[in-house]
């Protein structure tokens, strides 16, 4: 249990950058799909600095640290998508019910 408070503070991230990207979408055209961009963006980083840059490093210490912040991004992103998916069920709940 100790070892997963480490994955709090990317949750935390990716729900507030949710709730930013839902009160831009309230007050502009910005949708949540726009919302992706950011987030892909960090994985799809991250990933090719983990694929470029890491080999040519000869302690491996940067390829520790690029697969840490691989995963730190891809919690975020996770909890964009699900905080989505979450929202759009409950939005797609209270249309039946009307």
């Amino acid at each position: 249990m100790e070892g997963l408070y480490v994955y709090i503070w990317p949750v935390v991230i990716g729900a507030a950058y949710f709730a930013i990207i839902t009160l831009l979408k309230k007050y502009t055209r910005i949708g949540y799909q726009h919302g992706l961009i950011l987030p892909v963006g960090l994985v799809l980083f991250f990933s090719a600095m983990l694929l470029l840059v890491a080999p040519q490093d000869t302690t491996g210490w940067a390829g520790l640290g690029y697969i840490i912040m691989l995963v730190l991004s891809s919690v975020v992103f996770i909890t964009y998508v699900l905080a989505w998916f979450i929202v759009s069920l409950i939005n797609k709940n209270k249309q039946t019910v009307r």
